[in-house]
């Protein structure tokens, strides 16, 4: 019905322009097989939602309506446009680009797999994940998971899910470093939950890695755990390459594991990744020891 009574709108502006040329009519206008929406000012609305009748309706960067997908900032419009305002079927308030991908339950682990060769560790995070994909309902999930499920919500609200994978890494890294401090204190079972990094504001690496893990998940990141029996991390996939960064080290930044370098062993031609802070690295084929050319 609203893309008939927009059809409509257009066939009257168009009869309005010719008898006065010079009135701008503020309202829908066809623009191919989409609409745009021109302001009381004349403008046309432009990355930014307008309301019509109690409706809402996003316009693109193009000015163009967007129809059956999901806007920049996470919600979805249906074909005529219009917001999709009714709450996920099972419970979530937040649509992804990510909600209807492929997955599988294991019920051996009783894990929600979204990637095999991540995702075999932690299945509560998991259930979060599942939960903010509309998978399960809310409610399946212990107190602590629904308090770091609203939060994961919140910062997907806005999101900019077009940003690349580089940009997203660093925006995680940043809110999971906003968020908690590392506690150099006496160990706890708490400082391995994500929900100590969230809401009590510290924990250890576990808890910092998981924390990253999954809300890098939850923006479409794929993500892994790493540990060395004394710490663990996180790899990070740019473009398809794993790069290891670590949300609970003190004084780095994103780029310091971001911005890697990789060069070829001039020994046997293998390939070794540097990070910004490696020196230098045995090569893992013929151990010769190689610096690192951009190293500072």
């Amino acid at each position: 019905m609203k893309i008939r009574a927009r059809e409509l709108v257009g066939i009257m502006t168009a009869v309005l322009i010719v008898t006065s040329p010079l009135t701008a009519y503020a309202g829908w206008e066809a623009s191919g097989s989409s609409y745009q929406y021109r302001q009381e000012d004349g403008s046309y609305a432009v990355s930014q939602w307008i309301e019509e009748e109690g409706i809402f309706y996003y316009l693109d960067r193009n000015g163009q309506m967007a129809a059956n997908t999901t806007t920049p900032d996470g919600y979805l419009v249906a074909a005529d446009g219009s917001w999709v305002t009714e709450r996920q079927a099972l419970g979530g308030y937040v649509r992804t680009p990510y909600d209807n991908q492929p997955y599988f339950y294991d019920p051996d682990w009783q894990y929600y797999i979204f990637d095999e060769t991540t995702d075999y560790a932690w299945v509560t995070d998991n259930h979060v994940l599942a939960a903010v994909r509309g998978i399960i309902p809310v409610t399946e999930l212990t107190e602590k998971g629904q308090a770091v499920y609203e939060e994961v919500c919140k910062f997907l609200t806005g999101f900019d899910y077009s940003a690349s994978d580089y940009d997203k890494a660093t925006v995680v890294f940043n809110k999971v470093r906003s968020y908690a401090a590392y506690n150099w204190g006496d160990y706890t079972q708490e400082d391995d939950e994500v929900y100590s990094i969230l809401f009590r504001g510290t924990g250890k690496c576990v808890g910092f890695a998981r924390t990253y893990k999954l809300f890098a998940n939850a923006v479409g990141l794929k993500c892994g755990l790493r540990e060395n029996g004394a710490h663990m991390w996180n790899a990070v996939f740019i473009d398809g390459e794993a790069r290891s960064i670590d949300t609970s080290g003190t004084g780095s930044t994103s780029e310091s594991f971001l911005d890697i370098t990789a060069v070829e062993c001039p020994e046997c031609d293998t390939r070794i990744v540097f990070g910004k802070r490696d020196k230098a690295r045995s090569c893992p084929n013929c151990q010769a020891l190689i610096e690192n050319p951009n190293f500072s």
